[in-house]
């Protein structure tokens, strides 16, 4: 199957798509979180969600989680992402999340304004995922 490459996987987290975290319960089950995220400079992966999520719960007892991120339309192209999580502040940090959400938001609402409707509802963290191994595909190659 074709990989792909390192300006594909930059392509692909730099849009705004839907990660979907796997963490692992108390009791071994495994949680699956869709995520809107951002990837940063130093390969992390951020996401932002509310401090008493299960996936919150599973990752402050055990790091290692893995993490989806591929397109929803043909040709399909993604990654799959082993590694670990830890629990970040500052917590409702309303600026960085209204700029994390932004891509995800145009055309249909105020980042900021999501980011204070985010807030009241619950405390806000920061899940800072650390990949150590990767598998990829990429169908536009095939």
């Amino acid at each position: 199957m074709p990989t792909l490459s390192d300006e594909g996987l930059a392509e692909l987290l730099g849009q705004p798509l839907i990660a979907k975290l796997a963490t692992t319960s108390e009791d071994g089950d495994i949680r699956m979180t869709p995520l809107w995220f951002r990837a940063d400079p130093d390969g992390s992966i951020v996401f932002s969600t509310w401090k008493d999520t299960g996936a919150v719960t599973n990752i402050t007892r055990n790091p290692r989680c893995a993490a989806l991120i591929d397109t929803v339309e043909w040709p399909y192209y993604g990654a799959h992402f082993w590694g670990t999580a830890s629990v970040e502040g500052p917590e409702n940090d309303e600026e960085e999340i209204a700029k994390m959400f932004a891509p995800y938001l145009v055309g249909k609402m105020d980042s900021r304004e999501y980011a204070r409707m985010l807030i009241s509802w619950g405390t806000r963290v920061y899940v800072r995922f650390r990949p150590e191994r990767r598998k990829t595909w990429d169908f536009r190659r095939g």
